[in-house]
């Protein structure tokens, strides 16, 4: 994986959901990606975003959220940083929607979405790129 900045950086709160969205809006704009991949990204940051604080932190935390995004050469990249407990997206099977369960299809979402997904831990950090 390639080193990153860091542009925006939150509590692993819910209610920082909207700042974090608001300002990927921006940095997409800036960095000239296009409106339909820029949405995905931010349904991407999203469905990671929950699963941090459900899955992670089970709840609301102090813990940090990173992420920075990247276009280059026609590929757009979401880097994503918690430092919840280890959890690798890459490992986790396809699932498919059910009429009894309500749930559990985000990460099928972000695989639909993607055309790669990586995933490494580095010391307390899970670290996961996506790219459209």
């Amino acid at each position: 994986m390639s080193a990153h900045s860091t542009d925006i950086s939150v509590h692993a709160r819910t209610a920082e959901l909207p700042t974090l969205l608001e300002t990927m809006a921006a940095r997409a704009v800036e960095l000239g990606i296009a409106a339909d991949d820029a949405v995905r990204l931010q349904l991407i940051a999203e469905e990671l975003f929950a699963n941090t604080i459900a899955h992670g932190h089970r709840g609301d935390s102090d813990g940090i959220v990173t992420l920075s995004l990247q276009h280059c050469d026609a590929v757009s990249t979401l880097h994503y940083e918690d430092d919840a407990p280890p959890f690798d997206i890459s490992k986790i099977g396809q699932k498919f929607a059910s009429t009894t369960e309500i749930g559990g299809l985000g990460i099928s979402l972000i695989r639909g979405m993607s055309k790669a997904l990586r995933y490494e831990r580095q010391g307390r950090l899970n670290i996961t790129e996506v790219d459209l």
